[in-house]
């Protein structure tokens, strides 16, 4: 079974000939150890030859716009994306906010959102289609508005200032965004080289959730839900990537139509059995192996047993992706990389649809 059809399976409920494997990767020393060298700016062509080199089944790319990450190379120590928002070069892919163009009205009154077609935001996608010879399924990543609004369009001190004194401009910031990024889907979505949507919208922080349930609730749900509902429309399914403790906001998130959430965050209490058993046959989840500390620090039998965990937690009756529990990074040790991923592919396979462990 080639990849493409491994992880669309899963990602639809299904058992493949084994549990697929998903991936970030996000570390240029993994990069240089697998390539031979390393790339500035993260690389739709790259992204394709690390998952060929690992054997892993989807490959991650951004579409232009998508917040905190540079796709032009440029000089100095801080730069300017097209969205106004200025950061400093700190982090692979994705670099530090340190400015955001909206504080109030008045701001959003003299701004102009930019073009959501331009072909510039299709070029990480259109390298990965090249590269793509041993059919990996391509994963289109674009933000979320709970990101947006708090960390780049406007920041966390901003938008709770606007909460209490200007909440409908709040809510009218939302529906453009969403609007903004649905084109951008629907023009993606023309080029017939996406398998699957990916919104990376961070509601959750390691012990909680960012913003209370009620102000999710009120100015970010439903936003959301259009966003997922408009996607799934166009014909593709949708994973939400969403970090951290956001157990208050689950079940609503799932009734948005989300396929898929990634990356059930170990260090944040997202208990992968229990996720699982909620929502069989309703929703895939993508992740759970340990990236703070088992696939850091630990040895490659250490890997070997978390990797098992996953397994046994996840992938009963199919409908499971494995992965980190956010990505491949450069603190992790690449014969940990091989032992979590040799772990996958040797147990996880799917015979008489019952896995093989």
């Amino acid at each position: 079974m080639l990849s493409r059809e491994r992880f669309l399976i899963a990602l639809k409920g299904g058992i493949a000939d084994r549990v697929p494997i998903f991936e970030f990767p996000f570390s240029q020393r993994i990069q240089r150890i697998l390539l031979g060298y390393s790339t500035e700016l993260y690389e739709g062509k790259e992204a394709v030859k690390i998952a060929n080199k690992l054997g892993i089944d989807a490959v991650p790319v951004f579409l232009g716009g998508y917040c905190g990450v540079e796709f032009f190379k440029t000089d100095g120590m801080d730069c300017v994306d097209d969205w106004g928002v200025r950061y400093k070069r700190k982090g692979y892919p994705i670099i530090s906010q340190i400015e955001s163009p909206i504080k109030g009205r008045k701001d959003w009154q003299q701004y102009s959102m930019p073009d959501p077609k331009a072909s510039w935001r299709f070029k990480q996608l259109a390298d990965a289609a090249d590269a793509n010879q041993k059919d990996k399924a391509i994963i289109a990543c674009i933000r979320g508005p709970v990101s947006v609004l708090s960390w780049f369009l406007l920041n966390i001190e901003s938008l709770s200032y606007n909460i209490a004194d200007d909440p409908s401009l709040v809510m009218g910031i939302c529906d453009s965004f969403v609007e903004w990024s649905l084109r951008l889907a629907e023009t993606a979505a023309g080029t017939e080289k996406i398998d699957a949507f990916l919104i990376a919208d961070d509601w959750g922080m390691t012990n909680s959730l960012l913003i209370s349930p009620k102000i999710l609730r009120k100015f970010f749900l439903k936003p959301f839900k259009r966003l997922v509902q408009g996607i799934r429309r166009l014909g593709y399914p949708v994973i939400m990537h969403n970090d951290g403790n956001i157990w208050e906001m689950l079940e609503e998130l799932v009734n948005t139509g989300i396929d898929a959430y990634h990356p059930v965050e170990k260090a944040a209490s997202m208990d992968l059995g229990r996720i699982k058993q909620k929502y069989k046959g309703r929703l895939c989840p993508i992740g759970n192996i340990d990236n703070k500390k088992i696939l850091v620090t630990g040895t490659p039998e250490d890997v070997k047993k978390e990797t098992l965990r996953c397994l046994e937690e996840g992938s009963k009756d199919g409908g499971y992706i494995i992965s980190s529990d956010h990505s491949l990074h450069d603190d992790i040790p690449i014969e940990n990389v091989w032992a979590y991923i040799n772990t996958a592919k040797k147990y996880g396979m799917y015979k008489k649809d019952k896995l093989i462990l």
